[in-house]
């Protein structure tokens, strides 16, 4: 039996949504998520790999299946039915549904590809469809952060391309797999870099991911760096270098959280955070460390796709994103709330959530790496006080009076389902760990509620309970800061704007204008070349045939330089004696030898 790749459930699925419209389009697109997801979960482990030879010499391997796979695949197709689920509350566009559709089967194409051709053509069509999301979002500034969006991924499908390309030449291979050292390498971790949003390649996330719709956020959050973290760890063999990363995305990410009064863009950050978790992971190389990088990639789709789905609830119902403006929602979104203090408590780590699952595993597994758990435990500490920011300013604040009468209720019964079954896997997990370790490729358990961790759970929220009460600007709301290090690139951009337009241009025409100078000049000597060149040499000589001739010489000197400028080119003259001759024999036969004593 031949197995289908689930990635091609997703893509022929939404060929039919163009045809179809209202509650139709709906079905249709929850059809796909439950057809794709079941085809995921029913694939064997021994499922012999579907390869075929499009390019000579080199094996496409279309799906190929192992523990780390199944996990990554399942993953991305619960958590794709669960934003279709998010979706259905609308008529969504249908470019924004085909969008998200893609997406799911982009990043499903990536898990089960083999081979990195197929990766790329995957991780390009996963970029696309993220772009479709934000530019049929209809927000006001979706179309210049999408273009915004496509510059970075184009950055980064070109580093990546590159970076295969040099492996396969080197190696005679395009598995996935470790990658040698050189160039291959570096462009290939650069192009991953872009999607995991390596510092400081990360701006395209706090950039984009507001800017879409509320559905379309969710979608944003799952697949795109959660895919490129899967690619880092099914390649493997980075070094530390990719740990201290991680390590720095993780503090970059949680301060510049904590900065935020936007709600989706302090998640957008978040991720940022997070991500750089994994990345630390990851890059320390041990089967540990891989495995809690996977587990905390699921993890975080769960917890933060559920921080996303309720910041699109409270934005649907309130009109507001801003923290500043929010306030006493508890009352009138009680349902929404209990979501979203989920959703943050997992975030922040605490135990009896998925969060403290896989993030004491990270923490433990960053130990073989000097001074990056304390880097990640700093990390945590912010992480619970942006936490904290965002559910007291959000829901726990009184409303201001003026306001009191207007809070709105629940969001629609769709909306409601999927961040209630996305809660309660949050909660699954962080009870019943051996729930999501149990598929890890490397075995590895979580000792989520053994004594060390429960003590480090305590530490964290006891530092960032004690920076909240001494520090009483944070518990209250700010205009936020949005300025990061993109601001360097917006400098840069213009810089090569006025060096293009003015010192450039200057050059360019001091250059054309040296050229016509040049080319006027040999024009004018090719009309009478032998009289040019009298006329130069005369001209040379005339301070010498002064100095040392007679007046009645000189006078005669000049008259006969004037007559040849006066007449040139239409003055004929010879050149008289035959030492000219002699000397043009004398330079042939000198470059004759020359030429044949270095043969």
């Amino acid at each position: 039996m031949i197995e289908i790749p689930p990635a091609f459930v997703y893509l022929l699925g939404l060929l039919l949504l163009p045809a179809l419209t209202g509650g139709a389009r709906k079905v249709w697109a929850l059809v796909v998520g439950v057809a794709g997801l079941l085809l995921a979960v029913s694939l064997p482990s021994t499922a012999p790999d579907l390869a075929f030879g499009f390019i000579p010499g080199i094996e496409t391997v279309l799906l190929t299946v192992d523990p780390m796979r199944h996990l990554a695949g399942g993953i991305f197709a619960v958590s794709g039915l669960i934003a279709l689920t998010y979706a259905a509350y609308r008529d969504l566009p249908a470019a924004e549904t085909i969008g998200i559709l893609a997406s799911i089967g982009a990043a499903m194409g990536i898990v089960y590809a083999g081979d990195l051709i197929t990766v790329f053509v995957f991780w390009e069509l996963l970029a696309l469809a993220s772009l479709a999301i934000i530019w049929f979002s209809r927000a006001p500034e979706s179309s210049g952060a999408g273009y915004r969006y496509l510059l970075f991924h184009i950055f980064g499908g070109a580093c990546l391309l590159g970076g295969i390309a040099c492996t396969t030449v080197a190696t005679g291979s395009a598995a996935v797999g470790p990658v040698a050292d050189g160039a291959g390498l570096l462009f290939m971790l650069a192009g991953i870099g872009v999607n995991a949003a390596f510092i400081p390649l990360h701006t395209w996330v706090p950039d984009a991911y507001p800017r879409a719709s509320v559905v379309g956020s969710v979608a944003l959050s799952i697949f795109t760096t959660k895919a490129a973290v899967f690619l880092l760890a099914a390649i493997g063999g980075w070094g530390v270098a990719v740990a201290y990363m991680g390590g720095a995305m993780a503090l970059y990410g949680a301060v510049f959280a904590l900065m935020q009064d936007d709600i989706r863009r302090l998640l957008a950050y978040s991720i940022v955070s997070q991500v750089g978790y994994m990345v630390a992971a990851i890059g320390t190389g041990s089967v540990a460390g891989i495995d809690a990088g996977l587990a905390h990639m699921v993890n975080d789709i769960l917890f933060k796709s559920l921080l996303f789905m309720a910041a699109g609830a409270v934005i649907l119902r309130t009109g507001l994103q801003r923290l500043s403006d929010l306030g006493g929602l508890l009352r009138t979104m009680p349902a929404t709330t209990l979501c979203a203090v989920v959703g943050g408590l997992a975030l922040a780590g605490l135990p009896g959530l998925n969060g403290a699952v896989s993030k004491g595993m990270a923490i433990e597994a960053a130990g073989a790496v000097p001074y990056l758990s304390p880097l990640l435990l700093v990390s945590a500490v912010v992480t619970v006080i942006y936490v904290f920011r965002f559910l007291y300013l959000g829901f726990f604040r009184p409303a201001a009076g003026t306001r009191e009468g207007l809070l709105p209720k629940d969001p629609p019964v769709p909306m409601l389902v999927a961040m209630g079954a996305t809660a309660l896997l949050c909660l699954a997990i962080g009870v019943f760990p051996h729930l999501l370790t149990d598929f890890l490729p490397g075995g590895t358990a979580a000792h989520a509620f053994a004594p060390a961790h429960l003590l480090e759970s305590v530490g964290i929220f006891a530092a960032a309970g004690a920076l909240l009460l001494l520090v009483p600007p944070l518990r209250r709301p700010w205009t936020g800061v949005e300025t990061d290090i993109d601001a360097l690139y917006i400098r840069a951009g213009h810089g090569v704007v006025w060096f293009s337009s003015h010192p450039l241009v200057h050059a360019a025409d001091a250059i054309g204008s040296a050229i016509e100078r040049v080319v006027g000049r040999f024009k004018h000597i090719s009309a009478n070349p032998t009289v040019a060149f009298q006329i130069a040499g005369k001209t040379v000589a005339l301070p010498f045939v002064r100095a040392f001739s007679g007046s009645e010489t000189s006078r005669a000197y000049e008259e006969e330089l004037m007559f040849l400028k006066d007449h040139y080119p239409d003055v004929q003259t010879t050149i008289w004696g035959g030492g000219y001759g002699l000397i043009f024999i004398s330079i042939v036969a000198f470059l004759y030898f020359i030429i044949d004593i270095t043969r």
